[in-house]
């Protein structure tokens, strides 16, 4: 029997980024949709106006209107917020929420607190642009680099050229948790072995983000951050196997 599959990608990318994974997927007999965020690939909303509810309505809205059931409900990195509160919303069509690589948030968690001084020359560059966003060179070499640690140099190029600016409205929005946690929708955390991406007190994504799910089903990848691009078959296979549990 088929399996569905929808995909959310994290900041600065788009749908485009897993066409590798969804390609594997189908070879696999299951059904996979990649969504564009408000804001990104060939959504074209005014980043400037995107808050987390935004992206959250968007996923919600793109399931119901094809009527999916039954979904294995994947987000990669920052997608981790907009699975969350769509898991909240609509649990009863939703089979596992999977996190890859992915940040689970506390309740009621900002990826960015305004009211922290260390983030003041980061928000005065977003104010600064009439969007509201953050181009990723604006986060540093050592993020890129953890973020493309295993990335070939051509790939990289590739990848540049199709990221978008990050609609920050999301990462300053509180991320509401408790229902996600109480739907009682089975989850499961994808690790990214060699995950370089630096996280904000912690040494790894995992256990650091894993460790905020209620007993998840673990699978583990030997890859760093970007696994749609450099393992996208071990990436689809872990997928297949999540929703065969």
């Amino acid at each position: 029997m088929a399996e569905t599959f929808v995909l959310v990608h994290g900041a600065w990318h788009g749908a485009w980024c897993w066409a590798a994974v969804v390609n594997q997927l189908e070879k696999l007999g299951d059904r996979a949709y990649a969504v564009d965020l408000p804001g990104h690939g060939q959504n074209y909303a005014d980043r400037a106006k995107i808050t987390l509810q935004t992206y959250v309505d968007s996923v919600v809205r793109f399931i119901e209107k094809r009527e999916l059931r039954g979904i294995v409900l994947a987000g990669h990195s920052l997608g981790g917020l907009t699975i969350s509160g769509v898991t909240a919303r609509i649990a009863s069509r939703i089979k596992r929420t999977v996190f890859v690589s992915a940040i689970v948030p506390l309740d009621g968690e900002r990826l960015t607190d305004p009211a922290n001084p260390a983030t003041k020359p980061m928000l005065d560059l977003i104010t600064s642009r009439a969007d509201r966003s953050l181009p990723v060179e604006a986060m540093g070499p050592q993020f890129y680099e953890g973020l493309m640690n295993d990335v070939p140099p051509e790939m990289r190029k590739w990848i540049d050229a199709s990221l978008c600016p990050q609609p920050w409205g999301p990462a300053i929005d509180p991320v509401p948790m408790k229902a996600f946690h109480a739907s009682g929708v089975p989850t499961g955390y994808l690790v990214c072995e060699n995950d370089a991406t630096p996280v904000a007190g912690a040494a790894n994504w995992h256990p650091h983000f894993s460790s905020r799910l209620k007993n998840p089903a673990i699978k583990v990848v030997k890859c760093g951050h970007e696994i749609m691009f450099t393992q996208p078959a071990e990436c689809a296979r872990a997928l297949h196997e999540f929703a065969l549990m």
